[in-house]
């Protein structure tokens, strides 16, 4: 009994603490103001606070049954005991790898896993409107395929693919349970790699983005009808594949952590299907800027163009390899390296 209530008042202690840390946090409090409604019950709506009070709630229940069948220590336990005998007994032993993993975790777990709620919270009303409106116009399709492919078909199947790429993030951003093989076994340790990866996410993409110029849209528009539908349906399949990336990490979904080893499709032919899908999607994605001004004589933006995306590329490549040279401290992704050899193109 008491091991389950140290494991569950000090997890909840952590989730409290971050959950007021976050309504409290300047950039962050604005999040919770965001409400959001479905376009057939416009008297149902619901905002962000409600969404992180419900899931706070939930873990209060669903906590008692999950530490009452744990029997070793939770990461937020390992976390305050250290921190008592750091402060209080002033112990200066060093930090071993279990507390540094529990810190580095938690970490992990504060900076994405409130991101993730918020994204699929906004995801799973924009979906389900975008449906919405797409069957409710589905006889424009007889009148004008174009109209309706640009109006409700492509931002519709865009919004699906992101919502299923957000939603197995955010489980298991919340859930690590060693039943579904996916606690954390080692988080990255280096602060370089740490500050490569969060330059993509908010808050510090804002200043990426202001230093690396981002002016394309996800949705580019072609005057010539068939290259238009196929290049946004190249868009489309790309961006599928990058969401069935992280379906394929199932259980085991998330950033700068080692969460034992994936092998399925298509982790089965490259390393780093998302980043490569991703990548080719914005490089697409920016084509109209390159062609206005490569016509228009504007080689300024077209250079500006070619080396901003190439930063970006490089970004990412910077990401792919920090998940390489931490993942291959474990013996198995070192051997599943030597099975799948190229990193974002089959060899």
């Amino acid at each position: 009994m008491l091991n389950f209530l140290k494991n569950y008042i000090s997890t909840l202690s952590f989730i409290i603490f971050l959950y007021i840390f976050y309504s409290t946090q300047k950039y962050y409090a604005w999040f919770f103001v965001w409400e959001y409604s479905f376009l057939f019950l416009d008297w149902f709506k619901v905002n962000i606070k409600e969404i992180f009070l419900i899931i706070i709630k939930l873990y209060f229940i669903l906590l008692i049954p999950f530490y009452a069948f744990f029997d070793w220590e939770s990461k937020a336990r390992i976390i305050l005991w250290f921190l008592y005998n750091k402060i209080i007994k002033r112990n200066k032993k060093n930090i071993t790898q279990a507390e540094k993993t529990a810190i580095l975790a938690w970490i992990v777990k504060w900076f994405f896993a409130p991101l993730m709620i918020f994204w699929l919270t906004w995801h799973i009303f924009e979906l389900t409107n975008n449906l919405y409106k797409s069957y409710i116009n589905f006889d424009l399709i007889n009148q004008s395929f174009l109209s309706y492919f640009n109006q409700y078909f492509f931002y519709t199947a865009f919004s699906l693919i992101l919502f299923l790429d957000v939603l197995f993030f955010t489980l298991w951003y919340l859930i690590e349970w060693k039943i579904f093989k996916n606690e954390i076994i080692s988080v990255e340790p280096t602060f370089f790699w740490w500050f490569v990866a969060l330059a993509s996410y908010p808050p510090l993409n804002q200043t990426t983005n202001t230093i690396l110029w981002w002016y394309s849209t996800d949705f580019p528009q072609f005057s010539n009808f068939y290259i238009h539908i196929i290049l946004n349906i190249l868009i489309l399949i790309l961006m599928w594949i990058y969401s069935w990336a992280s379906f394929s990490l199932w259980l085991k979904a998330s950033n700068l952590t080692n969460r034992w080893i994936v092998k399925t499709w298509p982790y089965k032919y490259i390393r780093h299907p998302a980043y490569l899908c991703k990548n080719l999607s914005w490089w697409i994605w920016w084509l109209p800027i390159i062609i206005f001004s490569i016509s228009s004589w504007d080689f300024k933006t077209f250079f500006y163009a070619i080396i901003w995306l190439s930063f970006w590329s490089l970004i990412y490549y910077f990401r792919a390899k920090t998940e390489e040279n931490h993942l291959s401290l474990d013996d198995d992704y070192i051997k599943y390296k030597k099975e799948v050899k190229g990193m974002f193109f089959p060899k």
